[in-house]
């Protein structure tokens, strides 16, 4: 379900330059036109994509759809607008890791480093990474194994997750009920 995650060819290193954003007026509408069409959920963009919590509920509706791929491509764009997003990473790189996704993994798991001091997150990047990369030095002095910390999951109350299964399986049976009539 979560296999070759990668959604954008290159570095993650690229989502922290804000010079690949396209300044010029005609081409930062055309890529807000791309993002309107691939994303329904964000008419605006600009704003949308800064909403964190937004965003992550958007990204896990659709690894619950099962679209992964365009999960991560979501908040690659929302990183490409505000890189300070640091839930929107922490998401990124436990899906590389349940992709099983090591390069990713550590592309994003070193940017992310750049970026945030954060000894917590780190403790736990290492511990994914070890058993992910159990040869690569950068994660040789990692501890026991941490349990998964499910960064995925937006933080918000009023997430059920037994619910939002319910629902989500009630519509695909209604959507299948009435395509075969």
């Amino acid at each position: 379900m979560y296999s070759n995650l990668a959604a954008n060819s290159g570095s993650n290193q690229a989502i922290l330059d804000k010079s690949q954003l396209p300044t010029d007026p005609a081409a930062r509408r055309l890529r807000e036109r791309y993002i309107d069409a691939r994303f329904l959920q964000f008419p605006q963009p600009a704003q949308a994509l800064r909403n964190t919590a937004n965003v992550m509920r958007w990204a896990q509706q659709l690894i619950d759809d099962e679209q992964p791929r365009l999960a991560a491509e979501l908040l690659h764009v929302a990183l490409e607008e505000d890189g300070s997003q640091r839930p929107l990473w922490l998401f990124l790189i436990e899906l590389a890791f349940l992709a099983n996704d090591p390069a990713t993994f550590s592309d994003l798991s070193d940017t992310f480093r750049q970026q945030f001091l954060d000894a917590d997150a780190t403790r736990v990047i290492d511990s994914m990474g070890h058993k992910l990369l159990p040869n690569d030095p950068r994660f040789a002095h990692a501890e026991d194994p941490e349990i998964l910390p499910d960064w995925s999951t937006p933080e918000t109350a009023l997430r059920d997750e037994l619910r939002q299964q319910k629902l989500h399986a009630a519509l695909v049976e209604a959507m299948a009920y009435h395509q075969a009539r």
